[in-house]
């Protein structure tokens, strides 16, 4: 089977590597688009670890890593996988080991790594569940979003999900970016929540925060215009000040909990994904073949798309 495999910084090439040999407990996934997660991607082609930034990644990278967001149809299933059959339509929930990424024509899943999805549910509409899975983990850690007022930083793939699904599940939502026509693109898809450039909130004040961005700047902003409960979801770059006034009246800051898939978010994600008032394929703003993979971490870098679509089984 092909698959990207980064070598150096800015530096990729296409690649044959044998289709993974599945255990009992996985299924092997027929992988047909495969969506950009920019971070990551931003990070492994330009010569920076995504979590500690003075270290450089060990290149070249394992086959088809650093792409996650993935949904394809179901190719076999091991002795003991009960829930997967050959032709179910899945989405991948996880990361995958560090073995390999599905930059690729094949993965082979967990079974609990997977989400069995519905006709009625498009691929395109599906392929960043993973991300939409960790965004709802973040939004769930808040005691109550019915009616409360929340702001969400960053119009990012992160932020534009959270900004829908929080106001799906009842917040008065309001989020922010410094990037003026990246607001702009978003008021003109008429999604659920308000958008507004971060410079013209006045002093509006939120009950709660979201932070997408991590950078202290951002954090700090939302933490500064929040009353009760922040939740930094962007992974944290810098220091903040949490001042003696926000621990007298409570302010709560806590950071993004990762905890494993349940029923419960099985439900709440196909829930999401089925309500036509929430766009997720507004994310997938440019589909390319993996030839111009380069030209697609550049247009992500230059904030000139939001996410970038691969499909895998024509567009190497």
């Amino acid at each position: 089977m092909k698959a990207i495999q980064i070598t150096g910084v800015h530096q990729y090439e296409s690649i044959e590597v044998p289709v993974p040999e599945i255990k009992d407990d996985q299924v092997l996934v027929r992988i047909h688009l495969v969506a950009t997660c920019p971070r990551w991607d931003l990070h492994m082609m330009g010569g920076k670890d995504m979590f500690i930034q003075n270290r450089q990644p060990d290149y070249p990278l394992p086959p088809g890593f650093p792409g996650h967001e993935a949904v394809g149809v179901v190719e076999a299933v091991g002795s003991s996988v009960q829930g997967f059959a050959p032709g179910d339509r899945v989405v991948a929930l996880e990361h995958v080991s560090p073995g390999f990424g599905a930059y690729a024509q094949f993965m082979a899943y967990r079974e609990n790594d997977l989400l069995k999805l519905p006709d009625h549910i498009s691929d395109k509409r599906a392929v960043s569940s993973e991300l939409l899975k960790c965004v709802m983990y973040g939004l769930d850690q808040f005691d109550e979003l019915q009616g409360k007022t929340l702001l969400v930083a960053g119009l990012g793939p992160a932020g534009i999900l959270a900004m829908q699904l929080a106001s799906l599940w009842g917040a008065k939502v309001t989020a922010i970016d410094v990037n003026r026509e990246r607001v702009e693109y978003i008021k003109g898809l008429s999604l659920q929540g308000e958008a507004v450039h971060a410079d013209d909130l006045g002093d509006r004040r939120f009950d709660l925060g979201y932070d997408c961005v991590g950078y202290s700047a951002s954090v700090q902003n939302v933490l500064d215009r929040t009353d009760e409960h922040v939740i930094i979801f962007g992974v944290l770059k810098g220091n903040i000040t949490y001042p003696e006034s926000y621990w007298y009246k409570g302010t709560r800051l806590e950071s993004y909990r990762y905890h494993p898939v349940t029923k419960r978010d099985r439900h709440l994600l196909l829930d999401a994904l089925s309500n036509p008032a929430f766009n997720t394929e507004c994310l997938q703003t440019e589909e390319l073949s993996f030839k111009e993979y380069k030209r697609g971490v550049e247009l992500l870098k230059a904030q000139k798309a939001i996410k970038i679509c691969f499909n895998v089984q024509e567009d190497f």
